[in-house]
């Protein structure tokens, strides 16, 4: 999927475009604002889902096309409904926005995050934090085109 991350750039940039309202937020209960200088967007984390468990959403047609053809050629075995846990999204965090420390709810299934539009064009300043803080805590920056693989049964969290 590396090798993709132009083509789905791209498609999603060309989606944004076309107006505001593309992504549908999460339950803001998992993310808060976070203090700054620049307060001028509130906190938000929200997604454009392609496959939602396992199910191909109408969006990938007419929007994601190239994309949509990645997945299901590099990731057969996890689309077309073959997998019930699988979900893929382009997810947004707005700068100033942490996700809240949470768990998934099995480890049945690993978690893989796909930089394609980083802000600034690096993670100065943000980042992706797997396990308990000042135990276990791996904290890692984001870059384009580098796949970040971990299991979403640990506490993990995210900020911009």
């Amino acid at each position: 999927l590396r090798e993709g991350v132009g083509v789905m750039a791209k498609e999603l940039r060309e989606y944004l475009a076309r107006g505001p309202g593309r992504f549908t937020p999460f339950d803001p209960a998992v993310y808060e604002r976070v203090a700054s200088v620049d307060q001028s967007e509130s906190a938000e984390w929200s997604s454009i889902y392609l496959f939602h468990q396992g199910v191909k959403q109408p969006v990938c047609a007419e929007h994601f096309p190239l994309t949509t053809d990645l997945l299901e050629s590099r990731c057969s075995h996890l689309m077309a409904g073959r997998c019930g846990f699988g979900s893929v999204y382009f997810s947004r965090l707005v700068p100033n926005t942490k996700v809240t420390e949470h768990c998934g709810p099995t480890n049945v299934r690993l978690r893989c995050h796909i930089p394609i539009i980083v802000p600034g064009g690096d993670s100065t300043g943000s980042y992706l934090s797997v396990g308990l803080p000042g135990v276990s805590e791996r904290r890692v920056g984001w870059e384009i085109g580098t796949p970040l693989l971990f299991d979403d049964s640990f506490l993990h969290s995210a900020a911009l």
